[in-house]
């Protein structure tokens, strides 16, 4: 019942925004400027509110984030063996590993592993937590731009310059270190000013979910269905059972683990479409691969929850 506790109110916040989007309640333009909110000033708001007041510790935000990283080149290794196996075309390829090692960490991760943290009364970890999440945010992000520019044969000074823009100007990864600088140089803010950015921050979770649901309404399977399938199931299945070994190598605690593990069992990211559609990927297989692995991602939270 614990673990129902934990991944049913995430599950349940997300159909709610579909539901409503569904019946126009909420438009979909409106959910596309709930979502600009969201990821560049509530999550920030969140992010740099929770870290900067914290004490955490730095090796074991870096040992968690090693296990995450380690297992996404796994997955990206083993997505490509399976894609030339499955044959997958050269036009869909990039899409295809992209929805195989990018998940949706900031909008669905992020509320499951704060939850599974207050269950289990480890609040203090949550700061941790959310040091490691958000480099992995940036990596993935990184691979996935540069395998779909890889995929059209488009490498050279424009992608250099498509990545290093999407590193400077990533909103996750400036407020991470914003307040990762706060808190390691003793910086306090006013209590006005912390107050009123921990307010804002507080409207992160629920918006962010209330979007996912909302955007996926707008995201039906569009085709490509099995192959999407494929990627899906590498991305919820595949991540974490690499990731467990890798965090017993590593030694991380059983908390520590859950952490690690829950982030690799989140489905693939929404953005990975609209990347898709910038880029010149495969939308169909981009938009199927989000729809399919978030309804895989209810098993695979359930199961990493219940093993952990």
């Amino acid at each position: 019942m614990s673990v129902f506790a934990i991944v049913l109110p995430v599950f349940l916040v997300i159909l709610l925004g579909g539901v409503l989007t569904h019946r126009r309640f909420l438009s979909a333009d409106l959910i596309g400027e709930l979502n600009r909110l969201t990821y560049y000033v509530g999550l920030p708001a969140y992010l740099f509110s929770s870290i900067a007041g914290a004490r955490f510790g730095g090796g074991r935000a870096a040992a968690i984030f090693g296990v995450m990283l380690g297992a996404t080149f796994l997955v990206l290794a083993g997505a490509f063996v399976v894609g030339r196996i499955r044959r997958v075309p050269g036009d869909s390829f990039g899409s295809f590993l992209h929805a195989a090692i990018r998940g949706n960490l900031a909008y669905i991760g992020l509320p499951v592993v704060t939850l599974a943290l207050a269950a289990r009364g480890a609040d203090g970890l949550r700061q941790v937590a959310l040091v490691a999440m958000a480099p992995l945010v940036v990596v993935t992000n990184t691979l996935g731009v540069l395998l779909l520019l890889v995929g059209h044969g488009k490498p050279g000074p424009e992608m250099i310059r498509t990545i290093a823009w999407q590193l400077i100007t990533n909103p996750l990864l400036l407020a991470s270190g914003a307040g990762v600088l706060c808190a390691g140089c003793g910086i306090r803010l006013p209590i006005w000013l912390g107050q009123s950015v921990s307010v804002i921050g507080q409207m992160a979770l629920p918006l962010a979910l209330l979007c996912i649901g909302g955007t996926l309404v707008a995201m039906p399977l569009r085709g490509k269905r099995t192959t999407a399938l494929i990627a899906s199931s590498i991305k919820v299945a595949a991540a974490p059972l690499l990731g467990l070994p890798l965090a017993r190598w590593a030694g991380l605690s059983l908390d520590e683990t859950r952490i690690a593990l829950l982030f690799l069992a989140t489905p693939t990211a929404a953005a990975s479409f609209t990347l898709a559609g910038k880029l010149g990927g495969d939308e169909a297989l981009a938009a199927s691969s989000v729809v399919i692995s978030t309804a895989l991602s209810v098993v695979s939270l359930t199961t990493v929850l219940a093993l952990a």
